[in-house]
């Protein structure tokens, strides 16, 4: 039924959610006024190359326009010296200052020992991350890894331990949380006018167009597919909506899962789509877990991949059911599957919030203006840390265990 207009005021108050959201509007235009007049953080970028993660999304994050002020890149390294010396004259000129060209094993540790380097952003594959992360933690620089920071529990741990004994900040790429529909669903259960949280179901999966997990892969991701590559369907997809998930409605207090492997053969295709060998996969494409979280409220998450994208398919839904209303979580738009990187739209109650559009670079803005916030002002960043990821891959292997023994684990 809809929510007749006072209800709506009940539940937001006079102006609705639009008064959360200038109030974090105006709180960002604050922080970004106190941040022109500082030095900027000089960052050393390890794995920025003219394409890739590195080139489409973290650059040019960093080139918004409340973001750029406070900081400048003086430094990158790559896998070879061209593709150092191209990468270093291509973003050169596009932030109109030089950039420092290293390469390789050596490179790196130039780069984390370079003086002029505040902040190191590691940006290759996850089975790569262990001595870059630690070369810089060693040298007392603060860190920016991406999801999911190392290939394994392990790894993500030892980062840890290192950057508390060293004293030094790791950041971590789980930019779900920054979302504008993160922060509205946040706002409103925080609100209490909601009322408890009671329970939550929420749905998603990867398409079989994207070549990643499914009966076709892309040859530039077999890696994947590889035992301990750390970026297993469930390390990176669920990973990520995992900690969207828990950083709304707080952590699991127990976690029944069931995991399938519906695509256990893969044909890799190069750029062409021309078939090339088989591989078999190492990990399951479908995880449903239920569970009870600290608050008491009754969960259940269900992520697949592998699905043909056809009409009247749901790519993505989250429900939040309270004791006086609902929140409704969907795609802004048909192709939208993904809270860390796409819009979403955000309905309380039947009506829906106005965000604006945002998506991923808004994302990834907000964590660099934490990050320069917590540098200039002392205060706490609200960016997700090396704490968040390994509490984060603890919870994962609670739901690979659970899912392989068939029991209910208890945290």
């Amino acid at each position: 039924m809809k929510q007749s207009e006072n209800d709506i005021k009940w539940i937001f108050g006079e102006r609705g959610p639009a008064r959360l959201l200038d109030k974090r509007r105006r709180m960002d235009a604050s922080t970004y006024h106190n941040q022109v007049t500082m030095p900027q953080i000089r960052i050393g970028f390890i794995g920025l190359s003219t394409t890739g993660w590195a080139a489409i999304a973290l650059f040019p994050s960093l080139q918004v326009p409340s973001v750029r002020s406070s900081y400048v890149i003086v430094a990158l390294c790559t896998s070879s010296a061209a593709s150092a010396s191209i990468a270093a004259e291509h973003y050169g000129r596009q932030t109109g200052s030089p950039i420092k060209a290293y390469y390789g094993d050596d490179g790196v540790s130039q780069l984390v020992r370079d003086p002029e380097v505040d902040l190191v952003v590691v940006s290759i594959k996850a089975p790569e991350h262990k001595d870059p992360v630690l070369a810089a933690i060693e040298a007392g620089k603060d860190v920016f890894v991406e999801w999911p920071a190392g290939s394994s529990l392990e790894e993500t741990t030892e980062f840890q331990r290192q950057a508390k004994a060293k004293g030094v900040k790791v950041m971590v790429g789980l930019q779900g949380r920054h979302s504008a529909a993160s922060n509205a669903v946040k706002d409103v259960i925080a609100s209490g006018r909601l009322g408890k949280v009671l329970s939550s179901t929420m749905v998603g999966f990867m398409s079989r167009e994207s070549l990643y997990w499914g009966p076709t892969v892309n040859e530039r991701r077999e890696y994947i597919h590889h035992l301990r590559s750390g970026v297993s369907f469930a390390e990176i997809i669920l990973g990520h909506q995992l900690d969207t998930f828990t950083h709304i409605l707080g952590d699991f207090a127990s976690v029944s899962a069931t995991a399938a492997t519906m695509y256990p053969i893969a044909t890799i295709v190069d750029s062409k789509s021309t078939p090339l060998p088989t591989i078999h996969a190492t990990s399951p494409d479908h995880v449903a877990l239920s569970g009870i979280l600290v608050s008491g409220a009754l969960v259940s998450i269900n992520y697949r991949a592998g699905y043909r994208t056809t009409p009247g398919r749901r790519r993505f839904l989250w429900e939040i059911d309270c004791e006086n209303g609902s929140i409704r979580v969907e795609p802004a738009a048909e192709t939208d599957n993904l809270m860390h990187i796409h819009n979403m739209a955000v309905y309380v109650c039947g009506e829906k919030i106005e965000l604006g559009g945002t998506g991923l670079l808004a994302h990834l803005a907000a964590t660099w203006l934490e990050y320069a916030n917590e540098k200039h002002t002392q205060a706490v960043g609200k960016y997700a840390t090396i704490e968040d990821a390994v509490k984060n891959r603890r919870l994962l292997e609670v739901i690979k265990h659970s899912a392989r023994d068939g029991k209910t684990v208890h945290l």
